[in-house]
């Protein structure tokens, strides 16, 4: 699970420690990666990826790809910043162009799921959405769908915690058919 947000104590924590919990009732083992506290630089289109799809940037980014690697479900989280998904996952989804020119064309057996928040009655979260289902895509991954949580500006995180803990253990029967 990747979580694009700085705040340690917010609504995209509460939503991914609650699918967490719901992942690891059912057996899945866990492993959440918080982008903010890492070194982690820009993906500077250098292309020198292409063919072997071995980034050339040395930073704590290869920690991420391990984890995408040895995953079966990859949960990006981020909250709704300006219509689209936070510069932190962002950066991070950017990066994956290593995984776009590797020349590997099978499909992964692996699902990349979103969950998001918004602070608004109607957030927009269809950019981040499109997105996050590019990523799949780029990744050749199984779209496991998204959780998407409205009305969070409130500080009062309840009403994100249901949502996103029975989104973990839909995503955990998804794994489970897979196995």
């Amino acid at each position: 699970m990747v979580v694009g947000s700085a705040r340690n104590d917010g609504n995209t924590e509460v939503q991914v420690q609650s699918a967490a919990d719901a992942l690891s009732e059912e057996d899945i083992d866990v492993k959440i990666i918080r982008p903010y506290d890492m070194d982690i630089c820009h993906c500077t289109g250098c292309n020198e990826c292409i063919g072997d799809g071995v980034c050339s940037i040395d930073d704590d980014m290869c920690e991420i790809y391990k984890a995408f690697d040895e995953s079966d479900i990859f949960i990006l989280a981020t909250p709704v910043y300006f219509s689209g998904p936070s510069s932190i996952l962002k950066q991070v989804i950017d990066r994956f162009q290593c995984y776009w020119v590797s020349l590997e064309e099978e499909p992964t057996d692996k699902i990349v799921a979103l969950m998001s928040n918004g602070g608004s009655r109607n957030p927009r979260f269809e950019n981040i959405i499109s997105i996050c289902r590019a990523f799949a895509i780029t990744v050749r991954a199984t779209w496991g769908g998204e959780c998407l949580v409205e009305s969070t500006d409130e500080w009062d995180t309840s009403h994100v915690a249901k949502p996103s803990y029975k989104f973990g253990k839909e995503l955990a029967e998804k794994v489970k058919w897979r196995i």
